[in-house]
C-alpha cells in the first residue's frame, strides 16, 4: 500500500454497535475515507474451517457480517492473494473504494 501511494490504515479495527459491541474486526480501516479492508485467504471460507461448517455457511456469514459492517456506514473494499500479483491494479482498487468511502461520508445518511 504504502509503495502504491495509498494513504496508511489503521490495522485490525474494531466496527461497534451504539451499544459499544464489538461486532466485527477488519483487517485496514481508512477514518478519513470512512472505508475497510478485508484481505481474503482461500482457507477462510474452505480448506481451513475446523468448526464443522460447510464453506456455504462461511461464505453466508461473511455476507452477513459484511452487511452488518455497511450498515454501520464504513465502504467495504476485498481483495484475495491473487490480486496482491498487480500491485498497481489493487491499489486502483481500494483507491476507487476510498472515494466512495469519503463521498459517502460527506453525503451523510440518506
Amino acid at each position: 500500500m504504502d509503495r502504491q501511494g495509498l494513504p496508511p490504515p489503521e490495522l485490525q479495527f474494531r466496527v461497534v454497535n451504539l451499544w459499544g459491541n464489538v461486532i466485527a474486526r477488519t483487517d485496514f480501516r481508512w477514518r478519513e475515507f470512512n472505508t475497510v479492508g478485508e484481505f481474503d485467504g482461500a482457507t477462510k471460507y474452505g480448506r481451513g474451517l475446523l468448526d464443522g461448517r460447510q464453506p456455504g455457511d462461511a461464505v453466508f456469514q461473511e455476507k452477513l457480517r459484511e452487511d452488518s459492517i455497511r450498515d454501520h456506514g464504513l465502504t467495504v473494499v476485498r481483495w484475495t492473494w491473487d490480486e496482491l500479483d498487480d500491485p498497481r491494479a489493487l491499489a486502483d482498487k481500494i483507491g476507487r473504494a476510498l472515494t466512495r468511502g469519503r463521498a459517502l461520508a460527506v453525503a451523510g445518511p440518506t
